[in-house]
């Protein structure tokens, strides 16, 4: 909290007045009961709501004791090379600037830790989705299309947003003569990829199919977006 009124301007200022020498290993000494009464004392010397200022100044006090008495308890939980880099932060005055210091620290620390650990975590989902993606090449070429369906379905778990791997399942579908399971995933290949020939091309042969050799406009919307592709 801040003190706005000029002539207790001071206060906030001169927390560090009555310091003590510093060291990380030991809690910094603040004049609190000091501070505390040279705020009474500015307040006196106002003309306006003295007995609310003087209230008001007690209340920091005491709030400044409370804080300094937590700190004691915790301070040798708070990393030490943490505490030397608070306590020579010359801009803290107070015990409450200390507190906010330390715990700015520890939640740094704790968003370090959860960065490294998503990053681990990336890491080995990408490697789980490139070994389901190969299992299920694997499995697609050897003609175990119940495998690769099973392997192309855990790709997707782990990438949701993967276009390849919907179309590919999809061609496993078609090879068991799935074909409605096969333009489902046809379909949310080219919702994620709209420009995704191979999977036009693979549901416009699943439709041709379906409706007893009739052809469709997806073949042609394949070509259109890849000449090589549909032929």
């Amino acid at each position: 909290m801040h003190i706005t009124l000029p002539t207790l301007a001071c206060f906030a200022a001169a927390l560090i007045a009555g310091t003590s020498p510093l060291r990380a290993q030991t809690l910094p000494l603040f004049d609190v009961d000091g501070e505390t009464a040279r705020c009474v004392a500015d307040a006196a010397k106002g003309k306006e709501r003295i007995d609310e200022i003087k209230m008001w100044c007690q209340a920091i006090g005491r709030q400044e004791q409370g804080i300094r008495n937590e700190l004691a308890e915790r301070w040798g939980s708070y990393d030490q090379a943490k505490r030397t880099r608070c306590v020579a932060d010359k801009a803290i005055t107070d015990y409450s600037g200390l507190k906010d210091c330390l715990e700015r620290v520890v939640a740094e620390k704790s968003q370090d830790q959860n960065q490294a650990k998503a990053a681990a975590e990336a890491e080995a989902n990408q490697k789980a989705y490139l070994e389901a993606v190969r299992e299920g090449n694997a499995a697609y070429l050897a003609g175990g299309f119940d495998k690769a369906i099973a392997s192309f379905s855990e790709a997707i778990r782990l990438h949701p947003d993967d276009a390849s791997a919907f179309n590919s399942r999809g061609n496993a579908y078609a090879h068991k003569g799935n074909l409605y399971r096969a333009i489902a995933d046809y379909n949310a290949a080219i919702r994620l990829k709209p420009n995704y020939a191979q999977a036009f091309c693979n549901r416009g042969l699943a439709r041709q199919k379906l409706n007893n050799g009739v052809d469709n406009d997806d073949k042609a919307k394949a070509r259109q977006l890849d000449a090589s592709v549909c032929r």
